[in-house]
């Protein structure tokens, strides 16, 4: 069975499981906003960024999401994305912001939404972990505090339960993570996502 499938066969699980109610010590649900206010501050970093001299250099941008609750129940939702550019750089491609450019979306930098699926189903506790059929191992290694705020580090790791393909700092209260770090194959850091700031 291919990567891709075993992936789609994971989420189905983890859906499925979910769907019953099963209940756990504490588990996280990326992405799932609460209709309230709130604002998240980010620091980005890009480590694949190269200067015009062809040398590598780590390019940061600072992403800002912000929901407020209007009186006749809407949800204004405000994105900011901040970051500096050369004058060459002022093209089409900042319209979208600074990550519309890169090689993966603006989502990539917080959580990929296929492995977003394998959080669903985690008992957030240090030690746990949980094996999604070939296509990964998510494992609880420790806490670590971010802006104050204290969260679970998750590991990604490779099917064979070597190599960490990402790092998540996760508070289950909180629906982005506190922190995150993407590698690349050969173990090297690809990018960095940390929370600078939150209102709840």
């Amino acid at each position: 069975m291919s990567k891709h499938k075993l992936l789609i066969v994971a989420i189905l699980i983890t859906a499925l499981i979910l769907s019953f109610g099963l209940s756990f010590a504490e588990m996280w649900e990326p992405y799932q906003f609460e209709p309230k206010n709130q604002e998240y501050e980010y620091e980005i970093t890009n480590f694949e960024g190269m200067t015009p001299e062809g040398e590598p250099e780590a390019q940061v941008s600072y992403y800002l999401l912000k929901i407020t609750e209007k009186a006749d129940g809407q949800l204004e939702v405000s994105v900011q994305t901040t970051w500096m550019a050369g004058q060459d750089e002022l093209g089409s491609e900042i319209l979208g912001g600074w990550w519309a450019a890169g090689a993966f979306g603006l989502t990539m930098a917080f959580i990929n939404p296929m492995y977003a699926a394998f959080f669903g189903g985690l008992d957030l506790s240090v030690g746990n972990k949980m094996s999604f059929f070939g296509a990964g191992v998510v494992q609880v290694t420790g806490t670590e505090t971010v802006a104050g705020r204290e969260g679970f580090v998750c590991e990604l790791l490779d099917q064979d339960g070597g190599s960490v393909q990402g790092r998540y700092v996760v508070d289950p209260s909180v629906p982005l993570p506190l922190k995150t770090e993407q590698f690349k194959e050969d173990g090297t850091l690809q990018f960095k996502t940390e929370l600078q700031r939150i209102e709840m």
